[in-house]
């Protein structure tokens, strides 16, 4: 996660994922029923990542890949609180 691209001041791996988790913990401590959350696909990944709980080390051995305009559907159980993921990279939308 903290592979250098060879370009002064570009952000590592882990320093998006850093600020995307960071980014959803805040938006989960909202007191709201429905959040929409939009980003570049490289960024998804780390947000599927954080929504289920992955710790941030091990965020780097996952790729969830989504094209752009595609939607992403997770959801929490009501009563366990458990997190799922109903769809990654949804693009059915966009055939119409």
């Amino acid at each position: 996660m903290s592979h250098v691209e060879g370009l002064d001041g570009a952000e590592v791996r882990l320093d998006v994922a850093c600020r995307v988790y960071e980014a959803m913990s805040e938006a989960l401590a909202r007191d709201v029923d429905d959040l929409v959350v939009v980003t570049h696909g490289y960024a998804a990944t780390f947000v599927v990542a954080a929504w289920i709980g992955m710790p941030i080390e091990a965020a780097g051995h996952v790729a969830f890949h989504v094209r752009s305009g595609s939607i992403t559907t997770l959801r929490e159980d009501d009563f366990f609180h458990n997190r799922a993921v109903l769809a990654v990279g949804e693009t059915a939308h966009l055939q119409r």
